[in-house]
């Protein structure tokens, strides 16, 4: 997907429609002591439920997506702030111009 570098979009802060920059934004770091991460390796040394071996194994594509969600957001060249979107964009592949 192509987005174009600049748009003409309605600064909240601002008040008005003013030229921003488009900027992908790249995902936070997680910690290793998360409480889904812990729940996995327990499951993976314990086995799920009436399974006595790990569920990943034999599951060749578990919750493996063909398309990765971006986070783009959009930087105002008036005031300096950023606004985002609700929700990312789906692309296998982004490119701002």
């Amino acid at each position: 997907m192509k987005l174009p570098g600049e748009v003409r979009r309605y600064c909240k802060f601002c008040k008005e429609h003013t030229l921003q920059k488009v900027v992908q934004v790249k995902g936070g770091h997680r910690g290793v002591l998360t409480a889904g991460s812990r729940r996995k390796l327990y499951n993976i040394e314990h086995g799920y439920g009436s399974t006595p071996y790990p569920m990943f194994e034999h599951a060749k594509r578990m919750g493996v997506k063909q398309t990765k969600r971006y986070d783009i957001r959009y930087k105002c060249t008036k005031c300096g702030k950023m606004t985002t979107q609700r929700r990312g964009k789906r692309a296998k592949k982004l490119e701002i111009k």
